[in-house]
């Protein structure tokens, strides 16, 4: 009996036993489902109490609220359960473009434009579309509104450009895109920007653009190009602006702005500095002299002193003069005189004049185009003015165009000497002959052996005679000023013409008359002869002209032998 009653005792079923659960909803009048069986709906307090014998999915649902879904256990003992729905709310997204992926609070994901249902409060959005930069943004939503976004995709690449001035031509990889501002997309890589506007200087730089490039704006401030003269007072200066180095005065086109310069010229301090370019006009840049201590003599002492033609005082005297080159004269009591030429150049120099011992002489020529004169150790061009010990000095003119002339002066001291004389022009010869290498004489004169080319002579009349070695040709010319003159000649004599054959004697006939066979001579006079060739048995070999204007007056002509 007792093991019996062990057996039913293993084997009786488990009795399930109800248990009473207060469910409380926040807000009140909630539909209650368990295992997806409405059992009732929370009071105006928000209870409703319920008899649940086993493991239950119970959920809770109420208009503009999100439904709450949740498991009970009678093991649990649980017999009050407290539920708050959460108030519904809403997001409206919009993109442009359209159909980008939007993902809500890292989970799920919609396609735009779409209105999505979530919970009030605090959420995170995460919007991507291909070949556009993603956007990610949080909100807070509003218990039973609706939220709207309208976001805009920037696409990857998008560069604005604008210039100062507005209006300049861009370039994108040397092709023209428009005028500024103006907005494009760009692929990866590296691109060569530039922007150019009427009056301005070019400006340009590279852009590199990433797979993930954010939106960007490049401003071009183009520098205003103005037209100037640069300058230096003295002019002639070596000018270096920037870098670039030129001759004052030089007009040139350059972007307004602030330059570095530096101008140097001889006897003069160097000047640098900045220099602001603003607008249209000539820039000058004064330049200061330096300065030396130049002392003046003279013998004998007491002289006036004349510096470029201004009395600066008497001898002796000391005084500064800036560097440079002057014309000095000084002038005694008794008027003898004494001038020079003085380069100042370092920071002491003496001026010394002796006015017993050297003289002026003052030198010129009709032409003094192209003539040059040769005193002494000086060559110089005209007109000069010269300081010469005293004593005789041959003076020389020389002229392309006229013959050398020669003069002779005597310097005598604190004198002046003028010396003035008129070049004759010349006239130029050439002389040609036939046969060449002739002798030629211009009134007996040699001048050469033909050809003679541009022979310089004085105007007049002349025997021209030109001479060959069997015989002469001659003319009487009239030759004038600046004047070309081509003469040709040709040798009036005979000539003998020896012909000779190799290895048999052939017959001979020149101008139709037979002369025999080879070797045999011929004279004939110049000009032009036919000749003819036979051989011993009488066939014509050779025949041909004979131009014996240019042959020598002995010539030997070789013909192949029958």
């Amino acid at each position: 009996m007792k093991k019996f009653l062990f057996l039913l005792f293993i084997f009786a079923p488990s009795i399930a036993i109800a248990i009473s659960v207060t469910i409380m909803t926040s807000p009140p009048q909630s539909l209650i489902y368990v295992n997806g069986t409405l059992v009732g709906q929370t009071n105006t307090n928000g209870t409703l109490t319920v008899n649940i014998n086993a493991f239950s999915n119970i959920k809770v649902e109420n208009i503009g609220y999100l439904s709450s879904t949740f498991s009970y256990d009678p093991a649990s003992n649980a017999t009050f359960v407290n539920v708050t729905l959460q108030p519904v709310s809403y997001i409206s997204v919009v993109t442009s473009p359209q159909k980008a992926s939007i993902t809500l609070d890292g989970n799920n994901t919609f396609l735009s434009p779409a209105t999505i249902t979530i919970s009030a409060g605090p959420h995170t959005i995460m919007i991507k579309k291909a070949g556009y930069i993603p956007q990610f943004f949080s909100l807070s939503a509003l218990p039973f509104q609706i939220t709207f976004e309208n976001i805009v995709l920037q696409q990857i690449g998008d560069v604005k450009f604008t210039s100062i001035p507005s209006g300049a031509f861009l370039f994108i990889d040397d092709q023209y895109i428009g005028k500024t501002p103006i907005s494009t997309v760009l692929s990866a890589g590296y691109h060569t920007i530039s922007a150019d506007a009427t009056g301005f200087l070019q400006s340009s730089t590279s852009l590199s653009i990433g797979n993930n490039a954010t939106p960007q704006t490049i401003v071009f401030k183009l520098a205003k190009l103005v037209n100037v003269t640069i300058d230096s007072s003295p002019s002639n200066a070596t000018f270096s602006l920037n870098g670039r180095t030129f001759i004052t005065p030089q007009s040139m086109k350059i972007p307004a702005g602030t330059y570095t310069y530096s101008a140097s010229l001889t006897y003069f301090q160097t000047a640098t500095g900045t220099l602001k370019i603003e607008k249209d006009g000539t820039y000058t840049i004064f330049m200061h002299p330096m300065l030396s201590l130049v002392a003046f003599s003279s013998n004998p002492q007491g002289a006036a002193v004349m510096l470029d033609g201004k009395l600066i005082g008497q001898t002796q005297m000391t005084m500064q003069i800036p560097y440079g080159s002057y014309d000095v004269k000084m002038i005694g009591n008794d008027g003898k005189m004494w001038f020079g030429s003085v380069n100042v150049n370092h920071q002491v120099v003496n001026v010394y004049g002796d006015m017993l011992n050297a003289g002026m002489l003052l030198v010129n020529a009709t032409p003094a185009l192209k003539t040059i004169v040769h005193v002494g150790q000086i060559w110089t061009d005209l007109p000069a003015t010269l300081t010469a010990s005293v004593g005789i000095y041959p003076v020389e003119f020389f002229n392309p165009n006229y013959p050398v002339k020669t003069v002779y002066v005597n310097i005598n001291g604190g004198a002046v000497t003028n010396v003035y004389e008129y070049l004759q022009p010349i006239a130029s010869l050439f002389v040609e002959s036939s046969p060449l290498g002739a002798t030629v004489t211009l009134n007996g004169q040699f001048i050469g052996k033909t050809p003679i080319f541009n022979f310089k002579t004085l105007q007049g009349n002349y025997n021209l005679k030109v001479s060959w070695n069997d015989g002469f040709s001659e003319r009487q010319v009239s030759l004038r000023n600046d004047q070309n003159y081509i003469f040709s000649f040709n040798d009036p004599t005979f000539v003998e013409i020896s012909f000779l054959s190799y290895p048999d004697p052939v017959k001979v006939f020149v101008d139709d008359r037979n002369e025999g066979y080879t070797p045999c001579s011929v004279r004939l006079s110049r000009g032009i002869h036919s000749y003819r060739i036979y051989n011993l048995i009488g066939d014509l070999i050779e025949n041909g002209i004979l131009q014996t204007t240019t042959f020598s007056s002995k010539t030997y002509f070789f013909v192949n032998g029958g």
